[in-house]
């Protein structure tokens, strides 16, 4: 039997697909970031901070007219969170593109996230 959970991952990637249709969504970060949480993807520099956080977000999203993400989560030994995630959007000019990958998360006691990286799909591993 697969036991399903919800978790702050499942919160975080719920709110960025709200956020391309209501940018106000991005306001609501703090229920998912630690105030001094660190948020890098790929190889682009590491973001820290709830503000530096939000901003980010705002200009990565501007471009897109519509996105949405399906995923799956699992909780590692650790406590952390590993999230395989597939998303698929399209561009306010009309371009459509997706691109699968897997983020790796941690968490504090309050259950907010203090570190989120996504690994591309170059450094995605099977298993």
């Amino acid at each position: 039997m697969t036991q399903t959970i919800t978790t702050v991952v499942d919160r975080y990637i719920t709110l960025m697909d709200r956020a391309v249709h209501d940018p106000q969504a991005l306001q609501e970060l703090g229920s998912v970031f630690a105030h001094g949480a660190t948020v890098q993807i790929g190889d682009l520099p590491p973001v820290t901070g709830l503000s530096d956080i939000t901003e980010f977000y705002r200009n990565f999203y501007s471009e897109m007219a519509d996105c949405k993400h399906v995923w799956t989560t699992t909780v590692l030994d650790d406590g952390s969170l590993e999230v395989r995630f597939i998303a698929a959007w399209r561009t306010i000019d009309g371009q459509l593109a997706s691109q699968g990958a897997v983020e790796h998360v941690t968490v504090d006691a309050n259950g907010l996230i203090t570190q989120l990286r996504v690994l591309g799909p170059e450094t995605e591993k099977a298993g």
